[in-house]
């Protein structure tokens, strides 16, 4: 049975049935979720399996085969155990080999110049293997649109488009930090405490503050900072945007966060103790930067709402094995049971809708970045969007919750994958958004949209 869905082929051949190249398409899905399933998946059960047996019992046994207990032994032996709970580096190199961080963006830039909606295949398909993988490219790829949009308004330096095509190639990887500790994560451009000061004599910016909860912390290569470059006046909320990169003086990771949910990507803190970057470091216009952050934050809720749909069809999928081929009550299957039968129907029509909703959402992306200035594709990609982010996280939590129903009480042994499933849900949930804040922000185009009907 392959790995893809077939939801996912039928959409791509509906969009794409005309196109000189939906075979390719077709085949290159078919090809990159051989690669999920054989690679990342196996990956990931690995170190589920590893977290699910008792560390201290594992120590214990490295300790036990040293010959000599010292403090070097001590430090070893805690060092393999938790670096057998990390996915092997091959694999990301596998996902870079493939082109995934290059897919969407053009072949001048040194993409492959894919559809979006097909990225947002591939994208789903490495999410139902691993979200943790899923989401270390997803939040990358948000960087890379947001830097992809200023290089075609022409406003990117040299280096800023150096950065932008060592990502494309996947010889870097980059991270997103916005949010900030002291902020409500909503309201963080009216709030934000991180500034950038002109340096005096000189020719860029010194920042200082700290960001938090950053997804990509410790592998990251690069880092998107927003920070205020002047007091807020009217509607210019002076935040400006500037690239990074790790090994900066000043710029240091501070706290990681150990986390129940995606354990192999990392999440914690950066710290910017007045550093110093050149003009060369800004992205766009000094000021803008609340443009540029929702830009790229309303192309990330599409990626999310992709890796929530294979996490979704991941639930759904381990659900079916267990009514169908599992517990049974009596003689009979769960699946004979009118209760079960519905809850099959609800997942179903609630992980269709969500995967048309994300794959519409791009398709819109695409009219959208080809015709920027127009504000009638603005609300309606927004919409879109935001609409799919929501709904592919509450379908995931959907079947997640009802995967671990249907697992009963040995859903909390370890050894059982149904309850990390419905704790990786959270990220799809709480990430580029809470619920609240989206449909605020659907309500809010609508109304748009409705007084543009009436001339209003």
């Amino acid at each position: 049975m392959s790995y893809i869905a077939s939801g996912q082929t039928h959409l791509i051949r509906m969009m794409y049935g005309g196109h000189p190249n939906h075979d390719s398409f077709q085949e290159m899905l078919q090809t990159f979720g051989q690669l999920a399933e054989s690679k990342v998946l196996s990956a990931e059960k690995r170190t589920e399996t590893e977290r699910a047996q008792d560390s201290l019992k594992s120590l214990a046994l490295q300790m036990s085969q040293s010959e000599k207990y010292d403090q070097q032994a001590l430090k070893t032996a805690i060092a393999q155990t938790k670096e057998n709970e990390k996915i092997p580096d091959e694999v990301y190199r596998q996902i870079v080999d493939f082109g995934l961080p290059g897919m969407a963006f053009s072949e001048p830039l040194g993409g492959l110049e894919i559809p979006y909606p097909v990225f947002m295949a591939c994208l789903e398909t490495l999410g139902k293997a691993s979200p943790s993988v899923g989401v270390r490219y997803a939040i990358s790829n948000t960087v890379m649109e947001g830097l992809r949009f200023n290089y075609e308004a022409g406003q990117l330096s040299e280096y800023g488009e150096s950065i932008l095509r060592e990502l494309i190639a996947g010889e870097k990887l980059a991270g997103f930090a916005l949010t900030e500790g002291s902020a409500a994560g909503s309201n963080i451009m009216k709030e934000m405490i991180t500034r950038a000061v002109p340096i005096k004599n000189g020719n860029g910016y010194r920042i200082t503050g700290s960001k938090m909860f950053i997804t990509n912390v410790e592998t990251a290569d690069v880092f998107t900072v927003f920070a205020r470059t002047s007091e807020p006046s009217g509607d210019d909320l002076g935040i400006s945007l500037f690239l990074v990169e790790k090994g900066t003086p000043g710029f240091r990771v501070g706290q990681v966060f150990e986390k129940r949910t995606v354990e192999n990507s990392s999440l914690g803190e950066l710290i910017l103790d007045e550093v110093e970057v050149s003009q060369e470091n800004l992205v766009g216009k000094a000021g803008c930067a609340v443009q540029y952050g929702m830009r790229m934050l309303n192309s990330g809720r599409i990626t999310i709402a992709a890796l929530a749909t294979g996490l979704a069809q991941r639930a759904f999928d381990e659900y079916m094995e267990v009514a169908v081929e599992g517990k049974k009550l009596g003689d009979q299957h769960l699946i004979e049971l009118d209760r079960t039968r519905a809850r099959v129907a609800e997942m179903s029509m609630e992980i269709h809708a969500a995967r048309d909703m994300t794959y519409h959402a791009a398709w819109l992306k695409t009219q959208f970045d080809a015709n920027s200035d127009n504000r009638e594709f603005l609300r309606d990609y927004v919409i879109a969007s935001n609409g799919a982010k929501l709904k592919a996280s509450l379908a995931a939590q959907q079947a997640c919750d009802h995967l671990v129903k249907i697992w009963g009480a040995s859903a909390i042994i370890k050894e059982n994958p149904a309850m990390k499933h419905s704790l990786d849900s959270w990220l799809y949930y709480f990430g580029e958004a809470v619920p609240e804040v989206l449909e605020n922000t659907i309500a809010h185009m609508e109304v748009k949209k409705y007084k543009k009907t009436k001339g209003s």
